[in-house]
């Protein structure tokens, strides 16, 4: 990959590699022989596609098909990224019913917390580790998956405005009235599509995408568990609660002993 520095391991035709980019970087045009979900962990890259150039900043995942001619110039803070690349056997494609068919872009804190994860496991030379990591690589890939299934066909400019915004801005207050304004549609019909589109809610998608970031900061920081509510936009640490123990079982507390491991 052109890289400066990487982890790479393989388990069971799962290829998990962190890889680590110096600013200023170009790695010319290429192709992978297999299908790969990119995440960008720290720094950012610009993606240098045929068609277009894709800025891919922190949290950006990035699924690129086999073969298919890409490039990318590392920008001043270099980059870190974490790469699944799964062996195309047909069980394996057939499950993912050709999410890794086609290039994509987009945000899902619920991937890049895997993708913290399995970088933290790529060190560990214990038992337990390739099981770890072939558990959350497969993860990363059936989210992606289901991800894809609930967005065929083309994603309406508008639509995709008001996705972006509620991805960009989960932590702070949103309004079904502000979002639709932004995105040139009636709330009502907004809201309508958005659960069509992604099968879940407006408020159920803000509320997940809270949840995970709080999750993750449980994990990589020691942040006060009341000062991480807050700054996932929770009311309190009670809300918190609530929502970690709905999604995990656990109460933050515990769910931080356990990740922490």
């Amino acid at each position: 990959m052109g890289s400066a520095r990487a982890w790479t391991r393989d388990v069971d035709g799962l290829e998990v590699t962190e890889a680590r980019f110096s600013a200023g970087a170009v790695l010319e045009r290429h192709v992978h022989e297999r299908p790969i979900v990119c995440v960008m962990l720290e720094g950012s890259f610009d993606h240098v596609g045929d068609r277009r150039t894709h800025d891919c900043t922190p949290g950006t995942v990035v699924i690129e098909p086999a073969g298919d001619p890409h490039g990318n110039r590392i920008q001043r803070a270099g980059a870190r990224v974490l790469v699944v690349e799964p062996e195309p056997r047909d069980e394996l494609m057939r499950s993912l019913g050709g999410a890794l068919d086609r290039g994509a872009y987009f945000r899902h804190p619920g991937i890049v917390a895997r993708a913290r994860a399995l970088a933290r496991e790529l060190p560990a030379r214990d038992t337990a580790a390739p099981l770890a990591l072939e558990a959350g690589a497969l993860e990363m890939l059936a989210l992606a998956a289901r991800l894809k299934s609930h967005a065929r066909g083309a994603e309406p400019a508008w639509l995709r405005r008001a996705r972006e915004m509620v991805e960009d801005r989960f932590r702070e207050p949103l309004r079904l009235t502000d979002l639709a304004r932004e995105a040139g549609v009636h709330p009502a019909h907004l809201s309508r599509i958005f659960r069509q589109r992604y099968r879940e809610s407006i408020a159920a998608r803000v509320r997940r995408l809270r949840t995970e970031w709080a999750a993750e900061r449980l994990v990589d920081s020691d942040d006060p568990i009341s000062a991480i509510a807050l700054a996932a936009g929770f009311a309190d640490q009670s809300h918190l609660t609530r929502a970690l123990r709905a999604c995990t079982g656990m109460t933050p507390a515990r769910y931080r002993r356990e990740r922490s491991r």
